[in-house]
């Protein structure tokens, strides 16, 4: 026994040690991957056909568990390459490998549902968000207003779940639609259309976004991919066609543009991300914090200077994907974006997830899951206090991590205490605030000021963004 513990000993220091000699982005690439891997197994699970089922059993036969042979290999080999090659591994080969592991995680998966979607069922393997974006797109190219309408005719029917209310409602925002039917009208020739079409390239998108915010250090940007990609909360959802991944790419560009000054796109890319859900809209006073607080106005016309080369092309696109709809039918749309989620509709979405009211419905409070409940007040009582918090620290730190940051505590707080708590809307928020913790500073450019009159060196001032 003795010489087992010591043998145990030995095992565990060795492994120490070499965890100690890995670089940065093998630590986080390896630990990810490997865990990752395991969830695999039985814990990562999308929906299939008649309920959800582990991502490996979307492949026949043995190619099953062949799939979680190659995926765990190819994860392993990351470190371990690491630790062989050191500096033969080179960057070029990191990113290659790290490609794999992206594929084999998200774009495989994807694929193969996409495909078993085709040859089957069109409501088989497919999220019910996804069919809805579907469906409510055909119903505007036929004339109709998604808002207006029920589902009832469509696949989203026989979608598994008894009396989904999603049949009754368009729970999300027009430009998810609108932005559907350009790719479905040119794929109409095939007879066939999936929205994972618009959401893979959207996840991909995303870590190139990503890695552009961060640091121009290769380990870091590898590691940061690699963060959002493994993060077992948001890619499998990803899988199944949750547009979360279509949202956090708009959301990245926003704050890429900020960034990189480029005032106008990121009022645009707020305005598409504002456009698709709800999540976005809660970035958009911290956007206009941020940019009041750097240029720190003394009078409303240089306020009206800062906010407007953001805030005009951010209105007039918002204006564009909102009035036509609530024009047409104001409380149709006000019945299946506000009433349908706060239960106070005649088909409201049941309470669900992980959050408060969960906790209410266990402990009674709320005595079945569709009955209605004043769950705004909690929503409004700790989401503007949050606001408050995070806010005051971007006025006086006025740099893109503080918007990140305050825009997720802000959306996490709110979203906790609503209706339903998904476990996709924790993974969302972590992917979201995952390149703010290493995001890339300002250039700090030098002002040389010059010396009196009587002589003396001129001296230098930064100025830029803390």
């Amino acid at each position: 026994m003795h010489e087992v513990a010591r043998l145990l000993e030995r095992v565990v220091r060795e492994g120490f040690s070499r965890w100690r000699q890995l670089t940065f982005d093998a630590k986080v690439v390896g630990s990810l991957a490997l865990a990752n891997w395991l969830l695999l197994f039985s814990s990562d699970t999308i929906v299939q056909v008649t309920r959800d089922g582990p991502i490996w059993r979307l492949f026949p036969g043995l190619i099953g568990p062949l799939y979680l042979f190659l995926v765990g290999a190819v994860a392993l080999a990351y470190p371990w390459r690491d630790l062989r090659d050191r500096q033969a591994f080179t960057d070029r080969q990191r990113w290659l490998h790290l490609g794999a592991i992206v594929s084999l995680f998200v774009v495989v998966p994807m694929l193969a549902a996409m495909v078993l979607r085709a040859t089957g069922q069109p409501w088989t393997y497919v999220h019910d968000g996804a069919l809805m974006a579907e469906e409510a797109a055909r119903k505007l190219l036929a004339g109709h207003n998604p808002y207006s309408v029920d589902y009832l005719d469509t696949p989203l029917f026989y979608w598994p779940m008894v009396n989904n209310p999603a049949l009754y409602h368009f729970t999300y925002f027009p430009l998810l639609f609108l932005i559907t039917i350009p790719p479905m009208l040119l794929t109409a020739p095939l007879g066939w259309f999936d929205e994972r079409l618009l959401f893979l390239p959207a996840f991909i998108g995303c870590l190139w976004l990503a890695a552009r915010l961060v640091r121009p250090s290769t380990p870091v940007r590898l590691a940061v991919v690699a963060a959002i990609t493994l993060n077992s909360q948001f890619f499998p959802f990803v899988i199944e066609g949750r547009n979360d991944a279509f949202v956090l790419f708009f959301v990245l560009a926003t704050l890429l543009c900020l960034q990189r000054d480029r005032r106008v796109l990121a009022g645009l890319a707020l305005a598409a991300a504002a456009g698709l859900k709800l999540h976005a809209v809660v970035l958009v006073p911290f956007v206009a914090v941020y940019l009041l607080a750097r240029a720190r106005p003394r009078t409303l016309s240089e306020a009206w200077r800062t906010l407007a080369p953001t805030f005009v092309p951010f209105a007039i696109l918002s204006a564009l994907v909102f009035l036509p709809f609530i024009a047409w039918d104001a409380y149709g749309m006000w019945d299946d974006v506000v009433l349908y989620n706060a239960g106070a509709s005649a088909w409201s979405y049941p309470v669900a997830g992980i959050g408060f009211s969960m906790l209410l419905h266990a402990l009674g409070v709320i005595p079945y899951r569709t009955a209605e409940f004043p769950f705004w007040i909690f929503e409004v009582a700790a989401a503007i206090p949050v606001a408050v918090v995070t806010m005051r620290t971007l006025w006086r730190d006025p740099s893109i991590p503080q918007v990140a940051f305050g825009y997720a505590l802000t959306l996490l707080a709110f979203l906790f205490f609503g209706r339903y708590f998904q476990t996709s809307y924790l993974g969302y928020i972590v992917a979201a605030v995952t390149p703010a913790l290493f995001l890339a500073p300002r250039s700090r450019p030098v002002i040389v000021v010059p010396a009196p009159a009587s002589g003396g060196v001129p001296s230098q001032a930064a100025a830029g963004e803390p």
